[in-house]
């Protein structure tokens, strides 16, 4: 199945006044009206940055597809039972053949400042099978020893790759260990398995490009790898730069296993849209449209 991967990733390079969250909020709620983010909108939840992730993560298609010119009206969203999401355009006007493999199976993630959705085009029952993690390059919460940190995670890791982290450097050991956990994560989302799903259960050997599941050999997936960076503007209004791991994985029913590797921003660049904050707030109110 060759579906090319694409990506678009938000940044939030600064902090989104109320006046600004809530419009955000209102489209979200006037395109979506019957999820459970909506409903949080409708009730007044409290401002929280999880809250505001969530409401630009919703966001994500409808730029998506703005980007791609396709009017609101001539798409809708559907999800599996497993909570898959896919896009299916109008399909009038359009062949058949060519309707049916112009499913856009997608999904988001966040963590702190970066937003990011990963979609891929075809069939509706490949396209569906992709999933995302996005990861700060960083220790949680600020402040805590690389070690320490480490410890607190080894739960979710198998006895081999506790061993194969054992003794490495804090410059090595947390960007490595930020990878292992965001391709089980990625793997995790690309399956439909819930947030609770333990993560000990997944071994993953990069350099062998194996990843098990309860000991039985997993096929067929490939995983992209890139980081990306941003400047960022504190509340105190200093500039600071964030790291984050992005791994995508996406199901192509091969009989391997690949990991591809980004190490330069520009390797996917191709395929990867950047968008600073202010750029979705000046077309937030032509999202609908």
């Amino acid at each position: 199945m060759d579906s090319q991967i694409y990506c678009w990733v938000l940044t939030i390079n600064r902090v989104p006044t109320d006046e600004e969250f809530w419009a955000c909020a209102k489209v979200v709620e006037e395109v979506f009206p019957e999820t459970h983010l909506a409903a949080k909108i409708r009730a007044g939840t409290p401002r929280s940055g999880d809250f505001v992730r969530e409401v630009l993560c919703q966001l994500m298609p409808l730029l998506m597809m703005r980007q791609q010119r396709v009017p609101r009206s001539k798409w809708r969203q559907y999800q599996t039972e497993r909570g898959k999401r896919w896009i299916e355009r109008d399909a009038e006007g359009m062949h058949p053949s060519r309707h049916l493999v112009s499913m856009m199976g997608y999904t988001t993630a966040a963590d702190l400042n970066m937003v990011v959705l990963t979609a891929a085009q075809g069939k509706r029952n490949h396209v569906v099978n992709i999933g995302l993690s996005v990861k700060r390059l960083a220790v949680q919460p600020d402040g805590v020893p690389v070690q320490a940190w480490a410890q607190s995670l080894a739960h979710k890791l198998t006895g081999s790759e506790v061993r194969a982290l054992y003794r490495l450097e804090d410059g090595v050991l947390l960007p490595r260990l930020c990878m292992l956990l965001s391709i089980k994560e990625a793997l995790i989302d690309g399956l439909g398995q819930p947030r609770g799903f333990d993560l000990s259960r997944i071994e993953c050997d990069v350099p062998s490009e194996t990843i098990k599941v309860d000991g039985q050999v997993l096929l067929g997936w490939e995983f992209r790898l890139f980081r990306s960076s941003q400047e960022c503007i504190s509340l105190k209004g200093e500039s600071y730069i964030d790291l984050y791991q992005n791994t995508v994985a996406f199901y192509r029913g091969s009989n391997l296993t690949r990991f591809v590797f980004g190490a330069d921003p520009r390797d996917f660049e191709r395929v990867t849209q950047y968008f600073p904050l202010d750029n979705l707030l000046k077309v937030i109110n032509k999202l609908t449209e």
